[in-house]
């Protein structure tokens, strides 16, 4: 089965480390993501949450390939999850 790696709390708390010695990065940095697209997206303020995630499987219709993700947890039935539910850091990106 075909799983992205996740980045963890751990992981963002030893970058965020890192900035502080940054002379360049300031608390007014902005923070965007980038879509692929030819420009970056704004991240909202209020973006940031603690929420309820469980993972789920679903199975590529052509090459019968297992892919796995996660969906929050009031999509998680839709989605045929399985297995425990977690505590996630969710970034919305809602336009």
């Amino acid at each position: 089965m075909n799983q992205p790696e996740n980045l963890t709390v751990g992981e963002l708390r030893k970058f965020l480390g890192q900035l502080v010695s940054d002379p360049e990065i300031s608390d007014d940095t902005k923070i965007f993501l980038d879509t692929g697209w030819d420009s970056i997206q704004e991240i909202n303020p209020d973006a940031l949450s603690i929420e309820d995630a469980q993972a789920f499987k679903i199975e590529d219709p052509l090459t019968h390939e297992f892919f796995g993700g996660y969906s929050l947890a009031e999509k998680a039935e839709k989605m045929k999850a399985e297995g425990p539910v977690e505590k996630v850091l969710i970034i919305r990106n809602l336009y």
